[in-house]
């Protein structure tokens, strides 16, 4: 009987726990300065990111390495690109809220774990007829390029929003901060990983094995140069576009976008319960947090 009621209190600690977690959440979504313009333009990023992608894989010259193996994998089990990218972001996503900061999960989160599939889908079916019927260099070459500047525009404005990142950035920064390594090692690492995971299971190794090139999916040059490429792009628009859309200077926090994003989990994560969040923003830093927090 002792048991069953020491299993029971807990069970309620373990929910009680989670609720007080839910409405964590709830509060960092919507604890920043204006909110509506950040989830406005995070969901208008999300549309822009899929056509990017979409660009990117009607080039043929391949796609991003997380987007490769999506690709790979749904093709390989019959599976529609965005409803496997769905899943598989649930999942991810899952074991971030598990182990992670939850400044990391947003509402911009759920945009990009269920939008950006669906939307490169879409754009990728209205443009395909027509890119087939001209599928030569002169039309290939100057997708790729309009794939990778609208895939980083998009990034950019994404990450500047500060309305969460997506379940597979998460995943990145949470590794980073459990393993004590730099994030760009990390990312570099499931960046590898997955690639690796798409040319199995597509069966893209065995090819690359025999030599046989032309069966490899989803993988080209276009992949290494969205590896070298989209850190410095992301910098370039967030400095000269987004920066100025959302009126914040990042480079008094972080030369890379994808650290402040770190930064900014940390903060919110830091802050005291009793501290009434509303009063931070996207532009706070974490002296100025500590600072308010002690007078608080």
């Amino acid at each position: 009987m002792r048991g069953k009621q020491r299993n029971a209190r807990g069970a309620d600690r373990q929910m009680k726990k989670f609720q007080d977690e839910a409405y964590g959440y709830i509060k960092d979504m919507f604890a920043q300065h204006h909110m509506v313009k950040r989830v406005v333009l995070s969901l208008i990023s999300i549309i822009v990111m899929g056509f990017g992608i979409s660009m990117f894989s009607l080039s043929g010259f391949g796609v991003d390495p997380f987007t490769s193996m999506n690709m790979n994998i749904a093709s390989t089990i019959g599976m529609g690109f965005g409803t496997y990218q769905l899943i598989i972001n649930l999942a991810i996503l899952t074991f971030v809220i598990i182990v992670a900061h939850r400044g990391l999960v947003g509402v911009g989160t759920v945009f990009n774990m269920v939008g950006c599939g669906y939307t490169c889908e879409f754009f990728q079916s209205l443009f395909a007829p027509a890119v087939n019927e001209h599928y030569t260099y002169a039309l290939r070459v100057p997708l790729l390029i309009v794939g990778i500047i609208t895939l980083c525009f998009a990034c950019s404005l994404f990450f500047t929003a500060n309305v969460g990142v997506g379940p597979y950035d998460a995943l990145s920064f949470m590794l980073a901060r459990s393993t004590k390594f730099e994030y760009k090692w990390m990312r570099v690492a499931t960046d590898v990983t997955v690639v690796l995971v798409g040319l199995i299971v597509s069966g893209g190794a065995k090819a690359l094995l025999s030599g046989d090139i032309s069966k490899i999916k989803n993988i080209g040059i276009g992949t290494i140069i969205t590896a070298f490429c989209m850190g410095p792009l992301i910098n370039f628009f967030n400095k000269y576009v987004s920066a100025k859309i959302f009126n914040v200077d990042y480079e008094k926090i972080s030369k890379d976008v994808a650290f402040f994003m770190l930064k900014g989990a940390m903060v919110k994560n830091s802050v005291p319960n009793h501290t009434k969040r509303t009063r931070f923003n996207n532009d706070s830093t974490t002296a100025e947090v500590s600072s308010e927090s002690t007078r608080l």
